[in-house]
């Protein structure tokens, strides 16, 4: 056993990373996200115990301890809901029950993955739909001043924004489901027209 162990003081990936330091990193991250997060900093955090856990499992793919890392590196994966770290969550939940079966990691994950595994993630943002452009004033010169008043314009009422589609998962696979999240639609920055001189 101790021979597929990797000593504790080796280090791996570009942050020369222990799996001391990694069980660290995604545990504190799968606090600090609390129910769910999308925040780059937790993000950026946990893919660099990625690429060292990645160093690790290809150095030594039977060390023991790597199931309990595996499974840390689920417990934040579930909660960081972007499409790519729902997809690790899922690889890494696969290889705790196929390579550590035994393990009180890999028997907690197969009865989780009975219940079934939903990834969720936030869709792309769209553009909002371009809003009609307004009539720029017309200068009528001095029979302006003698026109009668325009008549006033009826008002239009303020466009109601569109509620967000419900979402219901979609089965991908025996016992994984998909959430693809909607996000309301981003305003355009259009730039805006040049004031005339006078």
């Amino acid at each position: 056993m101790y021979d597929e162990s990797a000593p504790a003081d080796e280090y791996f990936g570009k942050m020369k990373m222990s799996y001391l330091g990694m069980n660290n990193t995604f545990r504190d991250a799968s606090i600090s996200s609390g129910d769910h997060t999308t925040n780059p900093a937790i993000v950026n955090k946990v893919a660099f115990a990625e690429d060292a856990l990645e160093a690790w499992a290809a150095k030594y793919p039977h060390d023991p301890q790597l199931a309990r890392t595996y499974f840390l590196a689920t417990v934040v994966e579930r909660k960081i809901w972007l499409k790519q770290n729902q997809e690790h969550a899922w690889i890494y939940l696969n290889r705790v029950v196929q390579l550590f079966p035994d393990t009180y990691f890999g028997k907690l994950l197969k009865a989780d993955l009975k219940i079934g595994f939903t990834e969720h993630y936030y869709a792309n943002s769209e553009a909002c739909p371009a809003a009609p452009p307004t009539p720029a004033p017309v200068d009528e010169g001095v029979d302006a001043y003698f026109a009668p008043p325009p008549l006033a314009a009826a008002a239009t009422p303020a466009p109601t924004p569109t509620p967000l589609p419900s979402v219901t998962p979609v089965a991908l696979a025996t016992g994984l489901r998909v959430e693809v999240l909607p996000q309301p639609c981003v305003p355009s920055l259009a730039t805006p027209a040049p004031t005339p001189s006078p």
